[in-house]
């Protein structure tokens, strides 16, 4: 039920980007989103059968029933909470990890932004997240359904900040208090490292808050989108790039950068705006 409540959401964004576009189209055709959309049925695949086994090796171990002990709702909600702030610390540290960054650099090699972009995940890395999550889980004693619960929720989320569509201010301002939207994540996107290396949370901006990397720099045309050490490659090369005995940025050519970039708390300042 949770994969195909996924699949229903991903072709819903898709369907309504069509029609209520934010953001120029960076890359034409369809062989980005093929590209992209093949890690999603890669992971489905893959992710399952591993979950189902690292809950099976550790329940007998460390499992407690504590959040099974509480009522459902609250024991709903502490699980998205615990699991969310997990999720934000993994994130944040594959940033500054060379061996987390060897996979994680594969979603943030996509040129362009849209709903495609948040299924862009290696399965190496989307194996280790759930590993770490699934153990927490397990060690406070959550039920297996509530840890479907949040995948289901996070998948969602995911699919939804990452998406080209355009939201209403009003809408956008309430929403972002909240949970992350398509315009407070797409900085992380940006190529300027300044920006890159903020907005770690996946549904919820707190975490951002209250350790210091929340950015609310609005995206302008003058943005590139990608890494600025890289331009994106090829299916097979993605899923290999990892495994290659030299980093990535150490072999590439990279992509002609640009000049004006909008950082954290600042405007974009073009060259001929600048003061001596």
């Amino acid at each position: 039920m949770s994969i195909v409540i996924q699949v229903a959401w991903l072709a819903l964004i898709a369907s309504i980007e069509i029609i209520a576009t934010q953001w120029d189209r960076l890359v034409r055709g369809h062989v980005r989103k093929v590209r992209n959309l093949a890690f999603t049925v890669i992971n489905h695949l893959v992710i399952p059968i591993a979950t189902v086994t690292v809950t099976h090796l550790c329940q007998p171990r460390i499992g407690t029933h504590w959040i099974a002990g509480l009522p459902v709702l609250p024991g709903i909600v502490l699980t998205v909470v615990v699991l969310d702030f997990a999720g934000y610390w993994f994130h944040r540290f594959s940033h500054r990890n060379l061996f987390l960054w060897r996979f994680h650099q594969i979603h943030h090699l996509d040129e362009d932004f849209d709903a495609t972009t948040g299924a862009r995940v290696h399965t190496v890395e989307e194996v280790m997240h759930q590993i770490v999550l699934i153990v927490i889980a397990v060690a406070l004693g959550a039920p297996s359904s509530y840890f479907t619960a949040f995948a289901t929720l996070a998948f969602i989320m995911a699919i939804f900040h990452h998406c080209n569509v355009a939201i209403p201010w009003k809408v956008e301002r309430v929403l972002r208090t909240v949970v992350f939207t398509p315009a407070l994540h797409v900085p992380h996107h940006n190529d300027d490292i300044v920006n890159t290396d903020t907005n770690f949370g996946f549904i919820f901006p707190w975490w951002d808050r209250m350790f210091g990397s929340y950015n609310t720099a609005r995206r302008t045309p003058q943005w590139r989108i990608g890494l600025d050490y890289s331009h994106d490659l090829s299916l097979h090369r993605l899923i290999l790039q990892p495994f290659l005995p030299r980093q990535l940025k150490e072999t590439a050519t990279p992509p002609t950068p640009n000049t004006t970039y909008e950082t954290v708390g600042q405007a974009a300042v073009r060259p001929e705006e600048k003061t001596a």
